[in-house]
C-alpha cells in the first residue's frame, strides 16, 4: 500500500517539486493549496484552503479522517522584504497568519491521522536562527516556528512521530520577485528546489532511528552564522 504524504503550498514552488517528487517515488499526495496545482495525477488529491483560517483547515482534516498519514511537510509560506516602520498591519498578519499560525493550524488536525514513524517536516528559513534586515515580521513567524517545531518534536518522541527543521538560505522560487528582489545578486544561483526535495527524501528514506532536528543550509552567495 502506499505511503500518503500531506504537502502544502503545492500550486507552485518547492511545494509544487516536491509533491511530483513523492507521486514519482509511488506515494499519494494530498496538496493543501490556495490556488490550484497544476499536478494531474490519480495519486494526488487536490484541497484548496487557505491555512490563515482555522475553520478550512479543519472542515478538510474532517473529510480526510480516514487517511493515514506518513508524512506532513509544512512548506506554505509569504514573504516581503519591507523595513518594520513601513510594514502595515495588514502585512504582519498575513506573515504571521501564514508562516506561523497556519502550520501550527496544520498540525493540529494532521496529528491524529499521523503513523508511528511518521514525520513532521517545517520548511522555515536562516530566518528562524537570525536577525535580518527588512525581515523583521518574518524572522518573527520563522523564529516562532523553530520554537514550536522544536517543543513538538520533544513532545511527540513518545509517539515515535520525528520533527524535523530546515532552515535554508534564498531558494530559486516566486517568493523573489520584482517586488521582493533577491539581495544577493541573481535569484537563478540561489538553491533549486531539486535540491531542498532531495534533502528532504534523504530524510524520509532515512532509517527510523536516526533524527534530524535542525538543518541550516544556503547558497554560497549568502553567509549566515
Amino acid at each position: 500500500m502506499p505511503k500518503t504524504a500531506v504537502i502544502t503550498g503545492t500550486s507552485s514552488g518547492l511545494g509544487l517539486d516536491l509533491a511530483n517528487h513523492f507521486i514519482n517515488e509511488g506515494w499519494r499526495v494530498i496538496g493543501l493549496s490556495r490556488k490550484p496545482s497544476p499536478i494531474n495525477s490519480q495519486n494526488f488529491t487536490q484541497k484548496i484552503v487557505d491555512i490563515q483560517d482555522y475553520k478550512s483547515v479543519e472542515f478538510v482534516f474532517k473529510e480526510l479522517k480516514n487517511e493515514a498519514l506518513d508524512l506532513l511537510i509544512n512548506n506554505a509560506a509569504t514573504f516581503t522584504m519591507t523595513e518594520f516602520c513601513d510594514t502595515d498591519i495588514n502585512t504582519i498578519n498575513t506573515i504571521i497568519d501564514t508562516n506561523l499560525k497556519g502550520s501550527i493550524y496544520v498540525c493540529k488536525y494532521a496529528l491524529s491521522l499521523l503513523n508511528k514513524d511518521s514525520r513532521i517536516i517545517f520548511i522555515n528559513s536562516v530566518a528562524g536562527l537570525e536577525e535580518l534586515e527588512k525581515q523583521s515580521i518574518y524572522c518573527a513567524s520563522k523564529y516562532a516556528l523553530t520554537g514550536f517545531a522544536g517543543v513538538l518534536g520533544k513532545e511527540l518522541r513518545s509517539k515515535r512521530i520525528k520533527v524535523v527543521s530546515i532552515h535554508s538560505g534564498g531558494i530559486n522560487t516566486p517568493l523573489w520577485n520584482t517586488s521582493n528582489p533577491y539581495p544577493c545578486g541573481n535569484v537563478s544561483e540561489a538553491i533549486p528546489t531539486q535540491e531542498i526535495t532531495k534533502l528532504i527524501s534523504f530524510i524520509v528514506n532515512s532509517p527510523v532511528n536516526i533524527e534530524y532536528k535542525t538543518i541550516k543550509l544556503f547558497p554560497s552567495l549568502e553567509w549566515h552564522n
